[in-house]
């Protein structure tokens, strides 16, 4: 693989990895305007990633192997988060979760309205 791949999987990287914890600050401030422009500038570089990333992974570099497991680990940071945001957002709403787990022990849940009645 070619330096010149090399340095542009990285800059595409680590704009992704930016877009991430653009997309984190965005969500931990309810930003839905900033969501929506983020979510499409993060498809347009995982469109340009998707390109190179077999003939990249196939060369067995580890500069590579790195480069994606930096993004991963980003990109599951970012979920926690937006889990954790849906959640709390949820219980502000008044929504009960019936909290379960699916057969790879990932938490899953059914929302169930709840009336939040005074008298």
């Amino acid at each position: 693989m070619s330096d010149q791949v090399l340095d542009e999987l990285r800059r595409l990287g680590e704009e992704l990895r930016q877009a991430f914890a653009d997309e984190r600050r965005a969500i931990s401030s309810l930003d839905h305007a900033r969501l929506v422009v983020i979510a499409a500038h993060k498809e347009q570089l995982a469109s340009q990633l998707s390109v190179l990333r077999e003939p990249a992974l196939a060369t067995g570099s580890v500069a590579v192997k790195d480069l994606f497991a930096a993004i991963r680990v980003e990109a599951q940071a970012t979920a926690i988060l937006a889990t954790t945001a849906v959640e709390a957002v949820h219980s502000m709403l008044g929504y009960q979760s019936t909290g379960g787990y699916d057969r790879r022990a990932h938490r899953t849940s059914s929302v169930i309205p709840r009336l939040l009645v005074s008298y």
